[in-house]
């Protein structure tokens, strides 16, 4: 992997945040914390073109991101770096990158947000740049992650696959899927590190009949869990309310399930809690794994 990247188009610079301006203090109540000490949670979440609704949206997402208490949120659909940066200075707890690709005015980057005290970012590099199968690089990040005397190394790929459902979207997601695959099999091949994470907006649905499927090549290998399969087809856990679809997920390879040691997976309905939630904060809600890989 390439470490000059960190230092370069990805630091963050900090910016200050203002009072919780159209901040409504009751938008939070009832919501509770999703992360424990004993703990690793990673969270995928697109925030749709952040912010979608200017200062609201970020004093919205930094309040559900400080109740939450979650370690890792793998983010898509950053549309301002300003905007981003100053919610990541405003989080005390929390650092943040946010990745380098940009094609036009209205690009959407996708980005992680990390509790600083056990999360360390050892190197960042982009895969598949202007490849046909990938509108966005994936994001690959190398993470150790510590806590009451435990230790997880792993590789973090946050994605943003091809949205739609033309044939040609189709496509694009089946070959993304074989590409992905085919790296991370390499990596795992060549290296000691087997453990990897990849999370996202996949934009398709897990449960799909095989005839249909775009990740049939993940499934149909025992060495690859999707965590987010047991949610599939329960219209409570979708992540995309519009469509009561679930198309965020979190795929883990084998060598990782002993981390995850039976812990949790769902899909946080933080519209229960927002009237407005898909005016001013996103389309999709956050679907996080809970790893005890501190206990």
């Amino acid at each position: 992997m390439k470490k000059a990247i960190i230092l370069g188009f990805l630091l963050i610079i900090f910016f200050s945040c203002g009072e919780n301006q159209n901040l409504a203090p009751n938008d939070t109540d009832g919501l509770s914390a999703f992360g424990e000490e004993n703990t690793l949670e990673i969270a995928t979440w697109n925030i749709e073109w952040f912010p979608k609704d200017g200062q609201t949206t970020i004093n919205r997402v930094r309040e559900i991101i400080k109740t939450l208490n979650i370690d890792i949120y793998a983010i898509q659909e950053i549309a301002d770096t300003t905007a981003f940066n100053q919610l990541v200075s405003a989080l005390s707890d929390y650092d943040g990158l946010y990745s380098a690709d940009t094609y036009k005015n209205d690009y959407q980057k996708t980005g992680i947000i990390y509790k600083k005290n056990i999360i360390q970012i050892e190197e960042v590099e982009q895969i598949f740049w202007y490849d046909w199968a990938f509108p966005r690089p994936p994001l690959v990040v190398e993470i150790t992650a510590q806590n009451n005397g435990n230790l997880f190394d792993f590789y973090l790929i946050i994605i943003h696959l091809k949205a739609f459902d033309q044939p040609d979207d189709r496509e694009k997601r089946k070959a993304a899927a074989c590409s992905l695959k085919t790296y991370i099999d390499s990596a795992i091949a060549n290296s000691d590190e087997k453990d990897y994470i990849v999370a996202g907006d996949w934009n398709d649905e897990i449960d799909d009949p095989p005839e249909e499927n775009c990740f049939t090549i993940f499934l149909d290998d025992d060495n690859y869990i999707f965590l987010t399969e047991p949610l599939a087809g329960n219209p409570g856990q979708a992540s995309y309310p519009s469509y009561s679809s679930l198309i965020d997920h979190i795929l883990i390879t084998k060598d990782a399930e002993y981390e995850y040691n039976n812990g949790e997976t769902e899909t946080i309905r933080l519209d229960d809690y927002f009237d407005d939630y898909d005016e001013t904060i996103s389309d999709h809600r956050p679907v996080v794994a809970k790893f005890r890989a501190f206990e």
